[in-house]
């Protein structure tokens, strides 16, 4: 019996050392189509928070890669799509084609500086198996307001309706670092128990998935963070995040870093 458990012991103690994150989608922008890997979202809507951008179809000006590093740009100049009013900037958002439900997501990134700049990396539902905005979720892993360069932020969305509907995260934290200075690590891991926010492999934020986040909506513990996401990376510019303060398009022209440079995107599964 002893020399059982003994055995018991080692091998759930080898299992448990052979247990780690597996890689299983990156992209190094290497080069190659862009489209081959990402979706390009175009327009100019507002993104539902009225900012202030058009995302174009892949216009250099806004997005290349050179040197491995993805480049997103945002400018001040005047674009429209003949659908929605005509805005005083551009710039680009781009996502996944593929999609996963939990893992780790990482971004090894340089954030940009300047009032009013608004890079993300987020994530939202593959289907809206419970419908739409805010109903089936949204994940930010790592949102950031560029007059503010050593802060960030990590956030869930979810809720009945978009006009009541709730969030948890983070909160804007200060990690005392310039993030538009050299380039970190953003990630979240993403668990049917929790979901945790890091920078630089420092856990900074932790939610509890395995409860119900509007009762009397959602019928199950982890609902709506229990279908598959895919990522989106993107660079707006002004609306409602920044809380209705006061901006000029024409202090854009002394942002010292209107650019989101990305050096790789991971996606890893526990194995």
């Amino acid at each position: 019996m002893a020399r059982s458990l003994a055995i018991l012991a080692i091998a759930c103690c080898i299992g448990i050392a052979a247990a780690e994150w597996a890689l299983v989608w990156e992209d190094n922008f290497d080069g190659g189509n862009l489209r081959d890997r990402w979706n390009v979202e175009t327009g100019c809507s507002g993104g539902g928070n009225n900012e202030l951008q058009c995302y174009t179809d892949l216009r250099p000006e806004n997005v290349r890669q050179e040197n491995g590093i993805l480049t997103i740009t945002a400018r001040r100049e005047w674009w429209g799509d003949g659908v929605y009013p005509d805005k005083p900037f551009t710039s680009t958002r781009m996502t996944t084609k593929a999609n996963w439900l939990h893992g780790k997501m990482e971004i090894r990134a340089r954030l940009p500086r300047g009032k009013h700049l608004w890079p993300a990396f987020w994530m939202m539902p593959a289907a809206s198996a419970y419908g739409e905005w805010p109903r089936s979720g949204e994940i930010d892993i790592m949102e950031y307001r560029g007059q503010r360069p050593t802060n960030v932020l990590g956030t869930l969305h979810f809720g009945a309706n978009w006009d009541q509907h709730g969030e948890a995260g983070t909160g804007e934290t200060n990690f005392g670092v310039d993030f538009s200075a050299d380039f970190h690590t953003f990630a979240v891991d993403w668990s049917p128990s929790a979901i945790k926010w890091l920078v630089d492999d420092r856990q900074y934020g932790e939610i509890n998935v395995n409860a119900n986040f509007w009762p009397g909506f959602y019928q199950q513990n982890g609902q709506p963070f229990d279908k598959n996401f895919f990522i989106i990376i993107n660079l707006a510019v002004g609306g409602g995040f920044f809380g209705g303060e006061p901006f000029d398009p024409i202090e854009a022209d002394s942002w010292p870093k209107p650019t989101f440079e990305i050096d790789w995107i991971r996606k890893f599964e526990w194995r």
